[in-house]
């Protein structure tokens, strides 16, 4: 009997297919980090996306819905804060609407004229760092700073608003 010297065949083609099958592994294992990590980036910008376009929305829709009233900018010292406000007559009463930051939160505050303002009595609108009305003629200018620091500036030409 004679025997043959060399490699089995079937031994070649068992390392040949477990080769293939741990590289097919590695790259569906790199492919679906690198998909995982693109899917974090993404929802993390539209997070932050999403919480800048509130925080504006918030500020331009409040002084919208209120333009036809008087605009102006309140500084409470004692509080120290600046406050948007916004004041408007309903049955010969005068109501406020006020807008200001407190404690990492934007917050909005309606009180009658009768009611000394105090800014616990807000509803939290959403989170804020700064906000830092100003008010040039009739252009509102408002400046915003999100939690991560990302900044934005609104100008809102008020319409019928009292404000000069």
């Amino acid at each position: 009997m004679s025997k043959t010297v060399g490699h089995n065949p079937k031994t070649i083609q068992n390392v040949f297919v477990l080769l293939l099958l741990s590289i097919f592994a590695c790259l569906s294992t790199f492919l679906v980090t690198m998909g995982a990590q693109a899917y974090r980036t993404s929802v993390e910008r539209a997070d932050r996306n999403n919480s800048t376009r509130i925080m504006t929305a918030v500020v331009r829709s409040a002084v919208w819905a209120e333009d036809g009233g008087e605009v102006g900018i309140e500084t409470f010292d004692d509080l120290g804060m600046t406050v948007l406000s916004i004041m408007n007559e309903y049955d010969g009463e005068r109501y406020y609407k006020r807008i200001y930051c407190m404690d990492g939160k934007l917050y909005e505050c309606f009180q009658g004229d009768d009611q000394e303002f105090d800014p616990e009595y807000g509803e939290d609108l959403c989170d804020l760092k700064s906000f830092e009305p100003s008010i040039d003629g009739q252009m509102l200018t408002v400046r915003l700073t999100a939690p991560d620091g990302a900044e934005s500036v609104i100008h809102t030409y008020l319409r019928a608003g009292g404000a000069d």
